[in-house]
């Protein structure tokens, strides 16, 4: 296949304003964390965040602003979780899971899976036992702070793992 010899290829996927942006949110500069935002941005599966030094963490926090103005940030171990997720949910707002370890309660699988059934016009999804509104602008993010996690086939199969790790 002909290719250009100077073809940059996050350049085929962002122009620099893009670039710019990211960086003004806190994204380092350097081609992996660039690629690593374009698989966040673009990807059609919720991104799995492997950050032991936080860079994306910080980087998801300033993109998304409305996360702390909402308290839409959890971590699985909160007995609350189920609740928390309602009004993203509904409102198409961000979600940030964090310190995710080697596997998700399954209770996220329908969002990880994107079952959303329609009834007219209300696009719902089933959460536990309850079925909850669903907007198409809800995104979720998760991350690890584990250098080296093992996720499970089924975790990998559901998320887009990028790896954030500074070397």
């Amino acid at each position: 296949m002909p290719v250009s010899e100077d073809m940059e290829v996050t350049d085929f996927f962002v122009d620099h304003a893009v670039k710019g942006r990211w960086a003004n949110e806190g994204l380092p500069s350097d081609d992996l964390s660039i690629q690593n935002a374009i698989m966040v941005e673009r990807s059609s599966r919720y991104p799995l965040m492997i950050d032991p030094q936080g860079q994306a963490l910080q980087w998801i926090m300033k993109k998304e602003p409305i996360l702390t103005e909402h308290n839409c940030i959890s971590t699985l171990t909160n007995p609350r979780l189920r609740d928390d997720l309602r009004l993203p949910l509904g409102e198409g707002f961000p979600f940030l899971l964090v310190s995710i370890e080697n596997d998700i309660d399954p209770m996220l699988d329908p969002i990880l899976e994107k079952r959303v059934t329609r009834k007219g016009r209300s696009a719902l999804i089933k959460l536990g036992d309850q079925e909850i509104e669903y907007d198409d602008k809800f995104r979720l993010y998760m991350t690890s702070r584990l250098p080296n996690p093992h996720f499970t086939p089924e975790v990998a199969a559901m998320t887009t793992i990028i790896d954030f790790t500074v070397t």
